[in-house]
């Protein structure tokens, strides 16, 4: 393990508002002892690389216990134009959805009973 001084993460970073690319190639690095920082933004490339080309193919990623990734074709529907109120005709068209797993739903709403409180 390296060094936790000034890590991503830490209360006080700026990044800990959200996840990054960056956030990733820091925590691989820190995790796996023997790889330099570029060696670790290599696998983190490597691994989102390979789920885009998996969407971009139409086929589904599926990590267990995080959930899926997957493109789902979307009907055409009526809509409002938000600048001018006039409606208007959304055509057609391929999303992308992401389909949490049983558990990483139960731990969000652990999270979520969790934060019940805090604000009171």
């Amino acid at each position: 393990m390296r060094d936790q001084a000034a890590t991503p993460g830490d209360e006080d970073d700026p990044r800990d508002r959200g996840r990054t690319k960056a956030f990733l190639v820091d925590k691989v690095y820190d995790r796996h002892g023997a790889l330099t920082k570029q060696e670790a933004a290599d696998v983190v490339d490597a691994l989102l690389r390979a789920m885009k080309t998996a969407i971009l193919d139409g086929r589904a990623v599926r990590i267990q216990n995080f959930g899926i990734f997957e493109v789902v074709a979307r009907k055409g529907r009526a809509g409002i134009n938000p600048a001018d109120g006039r409606p208007l005709f959304i055509p057609p068209h391929r999303g992308l959805h992401f389909r949490p797993s049983k558990l990483m739903r139960q731990e969000v709403e652990q999270t979520d009973d969790e934060d019940d409180g805090v604000d009171q």
